[in-house]
């Protein structure tokens, strides 16, 4: 639905089941409706794409050469970790999660702290790499910005000093020359 810019579409199975004389006896039928209007997708595809920008899964934009946008997921105690994810053609979920839910993945590959940015990000950004090797770069619409501008992105702000804050260097001044 996201990366359908808002667009539903019921799930099928089954797209065509042929007759023995090659007729066809059933065809699978897309069932789409709008559940979200367009320049809200816009402004959720927005955001997302931070993420695989320069968010937790800065991994998938470093990647990928297209445009992505996505969330990670990670449970409480690292017990699984999650990727969604989708570009303009498709969309997938990476999900890792162990058969005993009170097991950490911490360790798994040597990771210390398995996050969905590390390998579900990873591994679907490595699928959908290999699956659009061919196909045509296609963009995300431009953002609606509804109720207003651009917003602030504090990812690379630099934060104000109020110069009664900063302390005194601890470089002492250079001296005077007497004439």
């Amino acid at each position: 639905t996201f990366a359908a810019n808002g667009v539903y579409a019921k799930p099928f199975i089954i797209n065509e089941v042929q007759g023995p004389n090659k007729g066809i006896l059933y065809q699978g039928r897309i069932q789409a409706q709008e559940v979200f209007k367009k320049d809200v997708m816009a402004d959720l595809t927005y955001a997302l794409s931070k993420a695989t920008s320069s968010g937790t899964a800065a991994v998938v934009g470093a990647r990928v050469a297209r445009p992505t946008a996505g969330k990670t997921g990670t449970s409480n105690d690292n017990a699984s970790a999650w990727f969604n994810g989708y570009t303009p053609e498709v969309a997938a979920s990476v999900a890792f999660y162990r058969d005993d839910a009170t097991q950490t993945l911490n360790g798994i590959g040597g990771l210390t702290s398995v996050t969905g940015g590390s390998f579900p990000a990873r591994i679907w950004a490595e699928f959908v790499k290999k699956y659009l090797a061919k196909a045509p770069v296609q963009q995300f619409p431009e953002p609606a910005f509804i109720g207003g501008s651009e917003p602030v992105s504090y990812i690379n702000a630099v934060p104000e000093m109020d110069p009664a804050l900063v302390p005194p260097s601890a470089t002492p001044k250079p001296k005077k020359k007497k004439s």
